[in-house]
């Protein structure tokens, strides 16, 4: 039974199955051109920390796409001239879209 459901979901092509996450979108205003780090936590059980899941670097007008389990995670983004965003954002069985937008702080 055990080599039958392996067999089963390495046959199975990945476009089959379902994508849960997020993507999103990278805009900023004149002031914060340039790479974009993009990361994203969850918080730990004390709330007093951050787990830090994944990050990427991203152009400004470029995109980027996390594969995650449903939860609550919160996404952060800035780059070196002090622009910054940050949303929480919940994840449920689809692909959650977010626009990113930079702003000075």
């Amino acid at each position: 039974m055990k080599i039958f459901i392996f067999l089963f979901f390495m046959t199975v092509p990945i476009s089959v199955l379902p994508a849960i996450g997020v993507k999103g979108k990278v805009e900023s205003i004149k002031d914060c051109l340039g790479p974009v780090m993009v990361w994203l936590s969850v918080d730990k059980d004390s709330y007093k920390e951050r787990l830090l899941l994944m990050h990427t670097q991203v152009p400004v007008g470029g995109s980027f796409q996390f594969y995650l389990k449903p939860g609550d995670y919160q996404l952060r983004a800035s780059n070196e001239q002090g622009c910054e965003f940050f949303k929480k954002i919940k994840i449920d069985n689809k692909v959650s879209e977010i626009l990113v937008k930079l702003v000075k702080k």
